[in-house]
């Protein structure tokens, strides 16, 4: 037999394997419901498996949404939900007034609050949004709201998801790459269902983990404008930073700036951002108020 021919019926017999697996795989990668989120129900994979071998691409619109809703698995695995429906109905309505100023306004958001007292703030790919209850205390108006939320929505505009998802997926091509090389000799739960979850799994660890210094101050300047777009004042963000770099010495402050690096930088490059603004924006001061029960 020819080595073409060899590889093409490697490549069969794989195939053959991942499709036997769909159900472990599935469970692995399924999201598990979450009443009166949109879009947070249960989730089966639909990429292909086999597409792996495309490690080096960027994803398509769908695929960014289906790894996104895995991601949000894994964030609502590590922190609950505040369940409040009429805060988490407003959240989304100011962070969705401010995605339709983004440069991805047709994406469809999905936003809720994190019920812990930190201050935390997350961005999943496919435009699924988290906030913390934490991070909502310390703001004072619906403006602050807005360029937090605008910063989010801007690392999901960026893409800059994209790179760990491809890192993830080398990974896992590497991992299949073994299992060839060890005859496919299959591991408890069937040899392809570690590999997938090392996709999945990766990119949830680098969402918690946060994103490099460039790309916060990258999204700090596009969150900025969104929030202007939309009618904000974009001082907001920048207010909100300086609020948390008054509280260093707190411990949940301390871990939101190691996964939000770069905290005095990012607020030189605020000032001057709204020094060389013209204008006003709205502020929405009692409404946010109202909506945090105040």
């Amino acid at each position: 037999m020819s080595r073409r021919a060899l590889l093409a019926l490697v490549v069969l017999l794989v195939a053959a394997a991942i499709a036997l697996e769909t159900t472990q795989v599935a469970a692995q990668f399924g999201i598990p419901r979450i009443p009166g989120i949109p879009g947070f129900g249960r989730s089966e994979p639909q990429e292909n498996p086999m597409d792996m071998f495309r490690a080096f691409e960027d994803m398509d619109e769908p695929q960014e949404v289906e790894v996104g809703r895995s991601v949000a698995a894994a964030v609502g695995a590590r922190y609950k939900l505040f369940r409040d429906a009429a805060l988490t109905k407003y959240v989304a309505m100011v962070g969705n007034t401010v995605a339709a100023a983004s440069d991805r306004p047709d994406l469809r958001y999905y936003f809720a609050v994190l019920d812990t007292p930190e201050p935390e703030a997350l961005a999943a790919p496919g435009g699924f949004v988290f906030i913390s209850k934490g991070a909502l205390d310390v703001m004072r108006d619906e403006a602050t709201l807005a360029g937090v939320l605008g910063h989010e929505i801007g690392h999901i505009a960026l893409k800059h998801h994209n790179e760990t998802i491809k890192d993830q997926r080398k990974k896992a091509l590497a991992m299949f790459g073994v299992n060839i090389g060890l005859g496919f000799v299959p591991g408890p739960a069937g040899m392809f269902t570690p590999v997938m979850s090392l996709v999945g799994d990766g990119i949830a660890e680098g969402v918690l983990k946060g994103f490099s210094r460039s790309e916060e101050m990258a999204s700090d300047k596009v969150g900025f404008q969104y929030a202007a777009r939309a009618g904000y004042d974009p001082a907001g963000l920048g207010e909100f930073l300086s609020a948390l770099a008054a509280k260093k010495a707190d411990a949940g402050v301390a871990k939101f700036m190691s996964t939000h690096p770069g905290i005095d930088d990012r607020l030189q490059e605020q000032t001057k951002m709204q020094q060389a603004r013209t204008g006003s924006g709205k502020r929405e001061a009692e409404r946010f108020a109202k909506a945090m029960g105040r």
